[in-house]
């Protein structure tokens, strides 16, 4: 009784989608019950074909802690200093290049397919062929983090006026140093950065990393003036955030974003929209700048920050650690592979930093060196 129910039901199914698509309907009705005209079913051939596998979690399943060190562009496009870095790492546990695609000046650093940098002139190809580089970079197990530098922009505030901070007292902001930002709240500023970060994941960048993600500092701050502004700073840089991690995770790559060593430590957003719970919540990786040079004398109840680095490191991590819990970010810290401030640093004083950071549970960390002269000494032979 069973098994013909079954039977009944299946052929009844069968039949009503050999209907559907101008079919015989039962099978064997062959010929003599076919419509003399068939349906014509409409087939949209212009759609969009979901991914076999989201590229959200191919991102998170192919996840590799970061042992990084920073590259400029120029570097990255003279194949002399490319094969050098590269030579690190495939000497040490270093398999990850921090790379500027946006620059501290706003300039593009290849040629990115974004309409406002090309219209504006606003791209510098010292990276030739980034395709090509980032193709050497996978061969080697290197993973290449975009650095999109922010709103910390002379270029595109100095083309686009209507985009930039404006001073009290006419024109656009400067710096101590004459240099400009652009507006935190202008939301073509953030369309601008995001297209950018998106042509760098096209490319082959596994993870954007924001740098200068926040409001002016070093100048006379009490001129600036905010164009449209509608919300507190704090709220903007997440907001920014929060806009750009939804585009940029569709292409499967991570977002982090730089802020300053204190923002671990302090409870506000140090005037600068920088509040670290609320950059946390918007980020997949938060990247305190812990250098010891950039902490005052006294700090952390340490007499010079500066000359103690394993101390000054232990007690950021432990901050970190604290700020972030609970917000669903890692944490890698930047650390300090230069001298400053009269302290020369060598291969102990980068290895204390690597050894604090992870004596505090951080398996990830990223050294900076603008002249890329990195201790090889403190760090671990690559595993054969």
């Amino acid at each position: 009784m069973g098994a013909a129910v079954f039977a009944g039901g299946f052929i009844l199914l069968w039949s009503a989608g050999s209907w559907v698509v101008g079919g015989g309907g039962f099978p064997g009705g062959g010929e003599e019950t076919t419509a003399t005209a068939a349906v014509a079913v409409p087939v949209q051939t212009d759609y969009a074909v979901e991914p076999l596998v989201d590229p959200r979690v191919f991102r998170d399943l192919s996840y590799v802690p970061v042992k990084g060190v920073y590259m400029t562009s120029y570097a990255a496009g003279s194949s002399e200093k490319l094969e050098s870095m590269i030579g690190l790492a495939d000497r040490t546990e270093i398999n990850a290049f921090v790379i500027d695609v946006k620059e501290d000046l706003g300039l593009v650093t290849y040629e990115a397919d974004v309409a406002l940098a090309k219209e504006l002139d606003l791209i510098d190809p010292r990276i030739d062929d980034i395709d090509a580089l980032i193709a050497t970079l996978r061969e080697h197990g290197i993973t290449p983090i975009a650095r999109l530098v922010c709103f910390k922009d002379t270029t595109l505030a100095t083309k686009r006026p209507d985009l930039a901070v404006k001073s009290k007292k006419g024109g656009s902001w400067e710096d101590y140093k004459g240099l400009n930002y652009t507006n935190p709240y202008s939301h073509e500023v953030w369309e601008y950065l995001v297209q950018v970060g998106e042509d760098a994941a096209r490319h082959g960048f596994r993870e954007i990393q924001f740098d200068y993600v926040r409001f002016p500092s070093d100048g006379p701050i009490s001129e600036a003036v905010y164009p449209g502004k509608y919300c507190e700073k704090e709220d903007a840089i997440a907001g920014f955030l929060a806009y750009a991690r939804q585009r940029l995770e569709k292409l499967g790559a991570w977002v982090s974003a730089d802020v300053f060593g204190l923002t671990v430590h302090v409870n506000d957003d140090m005037g600068i929209g920088q509040r670290i719970e609320k950059i946390s919540q918007n980020v997949d990786i938060v990247c305190p700048m812990v250098y010891p040079s950039h902490y005052e004398a006294g700090s952390y109840g340490i007499d010079s920050p500066n000359a103690n680095p394993y101390d000054t490191i232990t007690a950021a991590m432990k901050d970190t650690t604290k700020r972030l819990a609970g917000t669903g970010a890692k944490g890698r810290p930047w650390l300090q592979d230069f001298s400053l401030r009269g302290v020369t640093y060598g291969v102990a004083e980068v290895k204390k930093q690597i050894k604090a950071a992870e004596d505090q549970g951080f398996n990830e960390w990223i050294l900076w060196d603008p002249s890329l002269k990195y201790m090889e000494g403190a760090l671990r032979l690559q595993e054969s």
